[in-house]
């Protein structure tokens, strides 16, 4: 019988097997029990694009979690992908650009794999989610801060800048959410998606306004929710969708975009004396439901023009808001348009001042307001003052509040007496928002929030400004030309005196002393008295009481001598 002999390694193996078997086989109490190696943590893995338009490659991308950092470098095409070992979402994203600002976005959810993109879009998202600086956001980022993150927030963060950009006419309604949607950035010879067309019109929009991103990024966060009322500005400016608009050739303030019109007169037909048109900034054309109408520059003034077919003046503040002289059955009426806005009935809680004409069988009474308005619309406090100081408070239960209208705006109605007015709303770039209301009588009045009035600071600048007065019946004959300058502040008496121009054509100044929140806080007066002017002649100034509208670049003017009511407009 012929003997095999198996090789070397063939025993070696077999060996291994058996005392490997031999283990899993014995239960005697003296052999060492085995201990499973327990599965390692998941690891956090988060992937995305970063683009502007164009591909932002070989750029550091960093994420500040619940829990766990990482960085990654982005690709030729934008794309990076990090693992954060022990990582939970969500995350804080950034990355840096070559010239050392920044994009941020969020990494949101509760599995173990996320989509962050970085761009522009979401960069305006985080503004207006966190109030503020994104970068602020990121850096204070953390396991507090991801758990009070909410994501209804977020959303509705995203929902209001994909409107805001849609009011521009940059749409990234049709690419999904800005933070996961597929993007794929243009790069060498691949074109980007709709995503990315959408960024690059974007970053058109923002050469030819000659706007940054950062700058726009600021007036998105100072409309949000979040924001602080400190960090809300009275400088008038446009709102971010205005900024992004094409502008007037003389006038920077007058952008292309759809316009509220408002017209204080009494109803003609049963209807309230308002509509909307759409501005082409560039041909100077209105269009709307009653046809197309041009509007002329004035020759070497900036921001005012004139209609040649009816006679209207138009003059524009520097937050966008036009004040009209405008003819109406013989007679000219005050009028203002603004951009139209989406502003919701939650935006408008909080205290507002009201300052305006109240039109009693033809004729018209100067009347102010203080009121609180809830979150739901209801006027739950207030004083109403018919002659401007005689107050009285709102009664309890009385039923005033606001409802959202189909056609845009508002309607403050009476639940007691059933009657209606229509309320338009305008937030400028600022952050700050003021209202116009409108009865079918011709009633009409002015409302900003309530604050508290401080004393103007020297040296002052002159303040020059447009100014449109309508008489007791409600007519006016077109703008002024009016120019004062702050000489002193007296915080003793909380007032301060300026002079004012009392003739162009002289150059005669008078002094006029004024009370700041008087007869309220938030309102200024002007005292009635007689003063000497420069030329030495007497001057009688009149009593008048302001309400500035914060952020608008307007003044509503109240004077009870012969019930006048003036619009006044700060030119450029």
């Amino acid at each position: 019988m012929k003997t095999h002999h198996s090789s070397p390694a063939a025993i070696a193996a077999f060996t291994a097997v058996a005392l490997a078997a031999l283990a899993a086989c014995n239960d005697s109490p003296d052999s060492a029990a085995t201990v499973p190696t327990p599965p390692a943590a998941a690891a956090l893995s988060i992937s995305g694009t970063a683009a502007t338009g164009a591909a932002l490659a070989a750029r550091s991308v960093d994420a500040k979690c619940r829990s766990g950092t990482a960085t990654a470098t982005t690709a030729a095409d934008g794309n990076y992908s990090m693992s954060i070992t022990s990582g939970t979402l969500p995350c804080a994203m950034r990355v840096t650009l070559a010239d050392g600002s920044a994009l941020h976005s969020l990494a949101t959810g509760t599995g173990s794999t996320a989509r962050a993109n970085l761009t522009p879009a979401s960069q305006l998202v985080l503004a207006r989610l966190s109030g503020g600086d994104p970068a602020a956001l990121y850096a204070g980022f953390g396991a507090t801060a991801a758990a009070a993150l909410d994501n209804s927030a977020v959303q509705a963060a995203a929902t209001a800048v994909v409107q805001v950009l849609r009011d521009a006419g940059v749409d990234f309604s049709t690419v999904g959410d800005l933070f996961t949607a597929p993007l794929v950035a243009a790069n060498g010879s691949t074109a980007g998606n709709a995503f990315d067309q959408a960024l690059d019109l974007l970053r058109t929009r923002l050469a030819a306004s000659n706007i940054t991103l950062a700058a726009l990024a600021d007036t998105v966060a100072r409309s949000s929710p979040a924001a602080p009322a400190t960090a809300l500005s009275g400088t008038p400016s446009l709102p971010a969708a205005q900024q992004l608009q094409p502008a007037a050739a003389t006038c920077a303030a007058l952008r292309s975009g759809r316009y509220r019109g408002v017209v204080a007169m009494p109803s003609l037909n049963g209807q309230f004396e308002t509509d909307v048109s759409t501005l082409n900034a560039g041909t100077l054309t209105f269009s709307g439901g009653n046809g197309s109408t041009v509007i002329t520059p004035v020759t070497g003034v900036p921001c005012r023009f004139s209609v040649a077919n009816d006679g209207s003046q138009i003059v524009v503040s520097q937050a966008g808001v036009l004040v009209i002289s405008q003819p109406e059955n013989g007679a000219l009426r005050t009028a203002v348009a603004f951009p139209e806005q989406a502003i919701t009935l939650a935006e408008l809680a909080g205290e507002w001042n009201n300052l305006g004409v109240e039109s009693n069988a033809g004729a018209t009474t100067l009347v102010s307001a203080t009121v609180t308005v809830s979150a739901t619309g209801a006027i739950t406090s207030g004083q109403y003052c018919d002659n401007l100081r005689t107050c009285l408070p709102a009664p309890s239960g009385h039923g005033q509040a606001f409802r959202a209208h189909a056609n845009g705006g508002f309607e403050l109605y009476n639940t007691s007496n059933s009657g209606i007015d229509r309320v338009f709303a305008y937030r400028s770039g600022g952050g700050e928002l003021m209202t116009v209301s409108l009865a079918l009588d011709g009633s009409y009045s002015f409302s900003t929030r309530k604050r508290v009035s401080t004393l103007p600071a020297l040296p002052a600048a002159a303040n020059n400004t447009w100014g449109l007065t309508a008489n007791s019946l409600g007519i006016n004959n077109g703008f002024g030309d009016s120019s004062n300058t702050v000489i002193a502040v007296d915080t003793a008496r909380n007032g301060f005196m300026r002079t004012s121009i009392i003739s162009f054509s002289t150059g005669v100044t008078r002094p006029e002393t004024f009370t700041i929140n008087s007869p309220r806080d938030g309102f200024n007066t002007r005292r009635a008295e007689t003063v000497t002017a420069s030329d030495g002649s007497t001057s009688t100034v009149s009593e008048f009481v302001a309400l500035g509208l914060r952020g608008a670049g307007l003044t509503a003017v109240a004077l009870p001598v012969g019930n006048q009511f003036n619009v006044s407009v700060v030119k450029p």
